[in-house]
């Protein structure tokens, strides 16, 4: 079972707790730019998932909904999965920062998803290195760095998002 400690160390945890805890608009705003698969963790990836499409649907993204999205759409299969997947879900809400740090969080989760790329790409050179011929090493060394720079511009998108006061919109929503 995750603690609040976890919330703490574990930015992408902390950035689904922070929307969890947003309207639909205010969530809509925060996702903006955001893909399931910036997420590394292998429940937040998934999580982030249901996060986006209730908040496409127009719905806040709340515990309970996105717990009940999960069951209908067959994601949530099976009563140890239902057990498990609730509990994470109350503890990810119940220990979230302040939603005012959603932005931030944001940004914190685009920059890990663009090194993560980054070590990917290098990876894939760093093993063709010495056995693949120039001109597919140049075609592999071309193809990586369309990814990373996409996410380098959203990262840098919200980067400029993260300047913005969500505070002040949560205010006006309660």
């Amino acid at each position: 079972m995750a603690t609040a400690a976890d919330a703490l160390i574990d930015p992408e945890r902390a950035f689904l707790g922070c929307l969890l805890h947003l309207p639909a608009t205010l969530a809509r705003r925060v996702l903006a730019g955001m893909r399931a698969d910036d997420l590394a963790g292998a429940l937040a990836a998934p999580a982030l998932q249901l996060v986006i499409e209730l908040v496409a649907a127009g719905t806040a993204p709340a515990p309970v909904a996105v717990y009940a999205h999960a069951v209908a759409t067959g994601r949530a299969a099976g009563e140890k999965r239902r057990e498990w997947l609730s509990g994470w879900l109350i503890d990810t809400y119940r220990d979230a920062p302040p939603p005012a740090l959603a932005d931030h969080l944001k940004t914190v989760v685009l920059e890990a998803a663009w090194r993560r790329a980054l070590l990917v790409h290098a990876h894939r050179i760093e093993q063709a290195i010495d056995t693949t011929d120039t001109a597919a090493l140049r075609e592999l060394a071309d193809d990586g760095h369309a990814g990373a720079a996409e996410l380098w511009s959203r990262y840098q998108a919200a980067l400029g998002d993260s300047q913005s006061d969500i505070s002040s919109a949560l205010e006006v929503a309660a």
